[in-house]
């Protein structure tokens, strides 16, 4: 089953609160900047808060006192190479979600389609190591007929308006295995907007080659 795109999660005591979001669906063939953001928040129950792409506030905006809620949507990225560019080196790919507006403040972020907003913070009332976002992606692109991309072909990079330095470091994916992508620090804010990027360094049959990337974060 799909993963939901946000959630709220108040962990247990004793144990780790973790949220799974996002899956990118990702095309080939026929369909195949930089501000560092983290916030201090307020010390609270603990918790966590996951968007990527699509989210939903309860209110305007977090820091005005909006709270955060569940949101089932799951965004794709897509890129359609032309037969004649086959192998033809790095594309950009494009995003249908819509979100780039910050839901922490409101600032105009992300830009779309081409890029994707990933933020949320880790809240807890006393002292705790950090919570960790991660992702995982699928051990492959794959079509119809079986056939395969390695999910390497696919990258990201890090940025938003007005940023200096990004604060999700820019990298490529593992296919099949977790990456931890960030440490997030108690009673802390964070986002990033993503540029996803296909290598297209090789000759594929044509179609529609699909995979996953479950992004995560854990706390403590």
């Amino acid at each position: 089953m799909p993963a939901p795109a946000t959630s709220l999660i108040p962990p247990c005591p004793g144990k780790a609160g973790k949220l799974r979001a996002l899956a990118l669906l990702l095309g080939s063939l026929a369909p195949l900047s930089s501000h560092a953001f983290v916030v201090g928040i307020t010390a609270g129950t603990k918790s966590i808060y996951l968007q990527v792409g699509a989210g939903s506030m309860t209110g305007t905006r977090f820091n005005a006192g909006g709270t955060p809620s569940n949101n089932a949507t799951i965004n794709n990225v897509t890129v359609t190479v032309p037969p004649a560019n086959l192998g033809g080196g790095p594309l950009p790919m494009t995003t249908d979600s819509t979100v780039t507006a910050s839901p922490y403040d409101g600032f105009t972020f992300c830009s779309v389609p081409s890029q994707v907003y990933i933020g949320g913070f880790f809240r807890t009332p006393g002292a705790s190591a950090n919570a960790t976002l991660s992702a995982q992606a699928d051990s492959a692109l794959v079509n119809a007929g079986g056939q395969t991309i390695p999910f390497n072909s696919v990258s990201w990079v890090s940025g938003g308006n007005g940023d200096a330095t990004a604060t999700i470091p820019s990298g490529t994916f593992v296919g099949g295995a977790a990456q931890t992508l960030l440490g997030v620090t108690q009673n802390t804010w964070f986002e990033s907007c993503l540029q996803f990027n296909y290598a297209n360094a090789q000759l594929v049959p044509a179609g529609t080659f699909k995979g996953r990337v479950k992004y995560t974060l854990t706390a403590p």
